[in-house]
């Protein structure tokens, strides 16, 4: 189980989602293996043999007797203080009050919270989409990879990795639109200058195949129809 939570969060940082979350997991994640199952030339440099006297040897046990009964009462104390705050988070899980708090806490020290990644969800969901024109009166979508656009298009699969501009340009449909563009959503006017500028590079992988063909035009022997406006709405 160690390896395979360990493997499982390298994989989702290589795609590099959440990364520090998913580092601070793996430390768990190691614990929990048996020292049997680590690799030989790890465990030997870890894990030396024991060579000292038997004497000192049964005064070692004796202290980690007396260590593993105070971690044990110390494990005790924490799962009884972990049961008794979480009384007041079971009985708003089951909406004993009527209705369930979302990301609420129920004592001082902030400690066995409820949260919800979703704990405010708006009524309508507006969707950001980036528009090209020659001409400023027709207009031509630019898809990206998995965010919902094209309706003949097959949905992507994507897991474990992760699309960032598909997940970020989401915030852009929460309300006020424009402080979630100037505040946290920056990164659209460098994607727009770029659009702007028709040259061709990287940072047309972070967008669907087809919005080459979108920006750059079928007709080669024309040469490049440049690009003159762009818009998000």
């Amino acid at each position: 189980g160690g390896y395979i939570q360990s493997t499982f969060m390298i994989n989702i940082i290589l795609s590099g989602n959440f990364a520090f979350l998913n580092h601070l997991t793996i430390i768990p994640a190691l614990a929990s293996i048996d020292d049997a199952f680590w690799p030989r030339w790890l465990s030997s440099r870890i894990l030396r043999p024991n060579n000292t006297p038997s004497k000192a040897r049964e005064e070692s046990a004796k202290v980690q007797r007396i260590a593993v009964v105070i971690r044990r009462s110390i494990d005790l104390i924490l799962l009884s203080l972990i049961g008794y705050l979480s009384i007041p988070v079971v009985e708003n899980l089951l909406q004993r009050g009527g209705h369930q708090q979302m990301n609420a806490s129920f004592n001082s020290f902030r400690l066995v919270n409820t949260y919800g990644a979703f704990g405010s969800v708006g009524h309508a969901r507006y969707e950001a989409i980036i528009s090209v024109s020659r001409d400023g009166v027709r207009w031509n979508e630019i898809e990206l990879p998995c965010k919902p656009g094209n309706v003949k298009r097959r949905p992507c699969f994507c897991a474990p990795y992760h699309y960032r501009l598909d997940w970020n340009i989401w915030f852009l449909g929460f309300k006020p639109h424009g402080q979630m563009l100037r505040s946290r959503e920056t990164w659209l006017f460098s994607l727009v200058e770029k659009i702007l500028r028709v040259k061709k590079g990287r940072w047309l992988d972070v967008l669907d195949k087809s919005a080459e063909t979108v920006i750059f035009g079928t007709d080669k022997r024309r040469g490049v129809d440049r690009i003159k406006y762009a818009k998000a709405d």
